[in-house]
């Protein structure tokens, strides 16, 4: 009998070399159905001296699964994100489950087409930070054909289904608070919406959640304190994140307290205010939504809120292969408590206050 060796080798000279079934190799090979541990060691032993390399795709239409999960966000760049998938390959590989990742800039088509490549792949589940609130029938169709989905940050409206993420308004708001009790009565928020201010202002709907409810979060403490706020949006990149902080800089009647909504941003914000002479928090306090390494070793070092985002992508992770498997929470809902860090770029406002008047 001669049998084909190293990458030509079939499934059928993998059963034959092992003296089994092409079927019992199969399943020995696909790990499904029932295979004794002998016949196991032996289909294993016949792929490994032929150099057989199964088709993964061709398993997973003989098993139903395929031990892949498709992971899609918006900005790998973002290290929010970039620590999350790290959660989320970290629980998948212990589980025996590869992760394809896809990035979509916040483009929704570029979701959309790469939701419907990972459904083509065959995977078992997905974990998608969609980038809008309302287009989201590509998700409804995943929800409907009974495939496991968790959203992931982002809350899509009308999408019912496992969501991991952080309560971005209570965050948002506690920031507030924090910077109303240091005698702040002019704050800014810096966002990347491509709404403009007027827009914000008139509460017009947002396409990512986490914006919205900061948004809604700083009106609302604004205006419960009786001071001065204002949106500034359209911080697209690095350069125009500068560009805006520049220019408000440059105002006469310019707050005293910055937030940023997250880390990408904040960082040329930082920048700007140093390239105009300037310093925090003297002349402008900084607050990040979005804590990162940078911000311990900058001078100063930069309040902010610390999401949990490398345990919001294990549980994630945990809650996909959960449902894949059958189980699972209860509970759709798997809200994560972040951390307000309190640095040196916010100054007191109150005890300057109290010094003048008295």
């Amino acid at each position: 009998m001669e049998l084909r060796r190293y990458g030509t080798a079939t499934l059928m000279d993998v059963a034959r070399l092992a003296g089994v079934s092409r079927s019992t190799a199969a399943r020995a090979l696909g790990k499904y159905g029932s295979v004794s541990p002998e016949l196991q060691s032996m289909v294993a032993a016949a792929a490994e001296t032929l150099g057989y390399r199964g088709n993964a795709l061709a398993r997973s239409v003989s098993s139903g699964r395929s031990h892949t999960i498709g992971v899609v966000v918006s900005d790998i760049e973002n290290p929010h994100f970039a620590r999350a998938v790290r959660g989320m390959t970290d629980v998948a590989k212990s589980a025996g489950y590869d992760v394809i990742l896809a990035n979509t800039d916040e483009n929704i088509d570029a979701e959309r087409a790469a939701v419907q490549v990972f459904l083509d792949k065959r995977v078992d589940g997905l974990i998608v930070a969609s980038t809008s609130r309302s287009d989201s029938g590509h998700l409804l169709d995943v929800v409907g054909m009974g495939r496991p989905l968790v959203l992931f940050d982002r809350r899509p409206d009308n999408v019912e289904s496992d969501w991991v993420g952080t309560d971005s308004f209570s965050d948002a708001k506690s920031v507030m608070k924090y910077l109303i009790s240091k005698g702040h009565t002019k704050i800014a928020f810096l966002s990347a919406t491509t709404k403009t201010p007027e827009e914000l202002e008139a509460g017009h709907p947002l396409p990512i959640s986490p914006i919205a409810d900061r948004v809604r979060a700083v009106r609302e403490a604004a205006l419960e304190a009786g001071i001065e706020y204002e949106f500034i949006s359209g911080a697209m990149s690095p350069q125009k994140s500068h560009e805006l902080v520049t220019s408000l800089l440059h105002r006469t009647n310019r707050p005293s307290a910055l937030i940023a909504s997250y880390s990408k941003i904040a960082l040329p914000a930082f920048q700007a205010i140093h390239a105009a002479g300037m310093s925090v928090p003297e002349d402008l306090s900084l607050v990040c939504l979005d804590d990162t390494e940078w911000m311990t070793v900058s001078c100063p070092e930069v309040t902010a809120i610390s999401n949990p985002a490398y345990d919001m992508g294990m549980k994630a992770a945990e809650v996909l292969l959960g449902r894949i498997e059958g189980s699972g929470p209860v509970s759709k809902d798997h809200l994560l408590s972040a951390t307000f860090i309190q640095r040196a770029s916010v100054a007191d406002l109150s005890r300057t206050a109290l010094r003048q008047r008295a």
